[in-house]
């Protein structure tokens, strides 16, 4: 399942990051997807969402923090996709 209206902010040393991700390929969820240990992606972060928090998933221009939100929110929108 491919969700083009999101992005994921990550970095591969966060432990809360990589539950969300874990959930990800448990799920078939792919989205595109911005490592912030390269460079300028923090900064984008920042300017994008006013801190520099991951994960931060970004939908439709609207941040949203914490993993147990992200994991939570991906998961009502396949229960939506599967019933709808």
């Amino acid at each position: 399942m491919y969700f083009d209206n999101m992005v994921l902010y990550y970095k591969p040393t966060c432990p809360f990051c990589h539950k969300v991700l874990a959930f990800m390929e448990q799920e078939d969820i792919a989205m595109p997807m911005r490592d912030t240990l390269e460079p300028g992606v923090k900064d984008d972060l920042i300017r994008i969402a006013g801190k520099g928090q991951v994960p931060c998933l970004i939908v439709d221009g609207v941040p949203m923090f914490e993993s147990d939100d992200i994991i939570r929110f991906l998961g009502d929108l396949i229960l939506e996709r599967e019933e709808g």
